[in-house]
């Protein structure tokens, strides 16, 4: 075991968030973590990685194993990328200076000394090699690559990355360290798709302990093997991936809830019962159920999760061509991001935009929206349509005025109303006295969502909603979506979510706009149909381009033999003198028999079956014999014919 965890229990206060909590992780074994947000899971992880910070029970690492970490947010970044990245690993530069000390100290050194700096060197070295250090840097370009960092980007100043970049880079650094168990903390936030199953794919490979806490119910299919669930402050543990921990979660939540009904219901009438008859003449039997209850083995309540609830109202009438894009270029100056876009988005559809980190997708939303100027062609909105506008960057909300501020001076509603409304989404009491610039993303994501609803919005346009949103919420905003009647344009980099949503998907790739017409999963059949005939194609050609220079070196070998050949054809029909044949004949007698005792010892190699170890050697004598064959042939064509010119004197 890489990690046990053993009755460990955290509180602040009263306010008790864990107890009891227990588990272990295996080399090689890929654990999820999940539970709604404030449930517990950073508390949780602090403690795995702070072990003195629990207030009770243990945790233990394996002794000796490197621990990788990256959390949420970001430290301090110095240098640019490609020097901050081979910082990433101390231990390997620490080992390379030990080594070229060694190497120097060698030089200088005799004897018993000499020996000593040699040992050491030894067992540098072998730890150097064992943790790969000579392919170090390798190992640096192929993850910042797949995580979006280009050549280009190397040099690039780190300080002046944005939060997600730099967040990006965190996680590149703790791959590149390659320990031997990590922990990732909503790994995803601020990846693309593409980079999303980059990263999934690596993690595949790792053989190391992974436990990764992520609300992105894709990733968590393709990545764990076991789910751990925080609720109600205790942790229980689920075979298998996301989608398998559904169904066995399904199954136990159905059977705790009939188990709880019935003991209620069992205790409900066992209270009556000893009521009725505590003072009668079946006092004797009351006391004894009394004390059958005073042993009941209690079953906890199921844990009630408080929801929001998010329903869009009826979308109002409008056009039938909502968004209308005509020979559309967008982008900023000389940098073109998209064009050629000839597409429309019709009432009642679901579209999401994809496509990898900056390609243009908010540029384009922004273009839709008419907050930047398109390059060329047209982007229109249609008629009686009223956007509603869901920003990554939250400008709706003012910073220093309080929620309720910001909600009566915006709507004019009363205290009472507005404390209402935000009761739905989960903001209670003094909640409301809060400033918006101190919530957290998905608190800041829920008041944006409501305001939408306040709107009255026909046409949706999301960029990232489900940013910071749990598993839970992101569900509540999936089913508002899917039941309301208008239109929605969505970016987002939440598979599940968009295969739940979209009907329509539009991609940013190669500065063209392409348009799927179906869900994810058909997008994704679509592509993979596209992928399979291109490489069909590549190697239809790779063979034709094969066969063709296998032709012209074909014919430059006949261009080149026809010389040789020619004069062969002219030796054959060459007369030869009395003279010549006398002197000749005795010398193409002995290569004869030359070539055939060769011949014949190879034929005694190929004989044996030890000489056929391998296919290569054995076509390497049959192409030897072959050539000995077509020589003594060509010499008896010479005999014969210095034969004839004999036997003619």
């Amino acid at each position: 075991m890489q990690l046990v965890v053993d009755k460990i229990a955290k509180a602040f206060g009263i306010h008790e968030i864990f107890k009891d909590v227990s588990f272990m992780v295996e080399q090689g074994e890929h654990v999820g973590l999940v539970g709604v947000n404030g449930s517990g899971k950073t508390t949780l992880l602090r403690c795995l990685l702070q072990p003195e910070w629990v207030d009770s029970g243990a945790v233990k690492f394996e002794p000796g194993i490197s621990v990788g970490y990256v959390q949420q947010g970001f430290t301090d970044i110095r240098g640019t990328i490609w020097q901050f990245m081979q910082t990433a690993c101390p231990e390997i530069s620490s080992l390379r200076q030990k080594l070229a000390q060694l190497e120097a100290d060698s030089g200088k050194l005799q004897g018993e000394k000499l020996d000593s700096c040699l040992e050491e060197y030894g067992r540098v070295l072998k730890r150097y090699e064992f943790i790969d250090g000579y392919n170090y840097e390798n190992r640096i370009k192929r993850v910042l690559i797949g995580l979006g960092y280009t050549e280009d980007w190397w040099q690039h100043d780190a300080a002046t990355l944005s939060g997600g970049q730099k967040t990006r880079l965190m996680l590149a650094a703790a791959l590149v360290r390659n320990p031997d168990f990590m922990i990732l903390d909503e790994p995803t936030n601020h990846l693309d798709i593409v980079m999303t199953q980059w990263l999934e794919k690596y993690l595949q490979e790792f053989k190391g302990g992974l436990l990764v806490v992520s609300h992105d119910r894709a990733f968590l299919d393709n990545v764990a093997m076991r789910i751990l669930e925080m609720e109600g402050g205790k942790l229980q543990s689920f075979k298998g991936n996301y989608s398998r921990y559904l169904e066995q979660k399904a199954i136990q939540s159905s059977t705790l809830t009939a188990a709880y009904n019935a003991q209620q219901d069992y205790i409900a009438r066992t209270e009556a019962y000893i009521r009725r008859f505590k003072a009668g003449i079946k006092s004797k039997m009351a006391r004894g159920r009394q004390s059958q209850l005073d042993r009941l083995e209690r079953i906890d309540a199921p844990v009630q999760h408080e929801e929001f609830e998010l329903r869009l109202p009826p979308a109002a009438e409008c056009a039938d061509r909502v968004l209308i894009m005509e020979d559309l270029t967008i982008g900023y100056g000389e940098k073109v991001l998209a064009k050629g876009i000839n597409l429309t988005l019709r009432r009642g559809e679901k579209a999401a935009l994809l496509g990898a980190n900056g390609t243009g997708k908010t540029t384009l939303l922004r273009t839709i929206l008419g907050e930047i100027a398109p390059l060329k062609g047209k982007a229109k909105i249609g008629s009686r349509v009223q956007i509603g506008y869901f920003s990554q960057s939250y400008e709706r909300l003012n910073p220093e005025q309080t929620l309720l501020e910001n909600f009566v001076v915006e709507y004019g509603f009363t205290e009472e109303h507005t404390r209402s409304m935000l009761g739905g989404m989960l903001f209670h009491g003094d909640d409301v006295f809060k400033k918006i610039g101190e919530l957290s993303g998905g608190q800041k994501a829920r008041l944006v969502l409501l305001k939408l609803v306040l709107d009255g919005a026909n046409c949706l346009v999301l960029d990232e909603p489900t940013n910071h949103l749990d598993i839970m919420a992101r569900e509540a905003v999936e089913a508002a979506l899917e039941a309301f009647d208008g239109t929605v344009l969505v970016v987002s980099h939440d598979r599940y979510f968009v295969n739940e949503v979209a009907d329509r998907i539009w991609e940013i790739e190669d500065l063209e706009v392409k348009d799927y017409k179906g869900n994810y999963d058909f997008y994704l059949e679509e592509k993979q149909k596209k992928a399979a005939a291109l490489a069909q194609a590549q190697e239809e050609a790779e063979k034709a381009a094969a066969y063709a220079e296998a032709q012209a070196k074909k014919q430059q070998q006949q261009a080149a033999a026809a010389p040789a050949e020619a004069k062969k054809q002219e030796d054959k029909k060459r007369r030869y003198s009395p003279d010549e044949a006398a002197r000749l004949l005795p010398k193409v007698e002995l290569q004869i028999r030359e070539q055939e005792a060769m011949m014949g010892l190879l034929e005694k190699q190929m004989a044996d079956p030890a000489n056929h170890t391998s296919p290569e050697h054995s076509a390497a004598m049959a192409a030897e014999h072959e050539e000995y064959e077509q020589t003594i042939a060509e010499l008896m064509e010479k005999w014969e014919l210095l034969m004839e010119a004999a036997e003619d004197a």
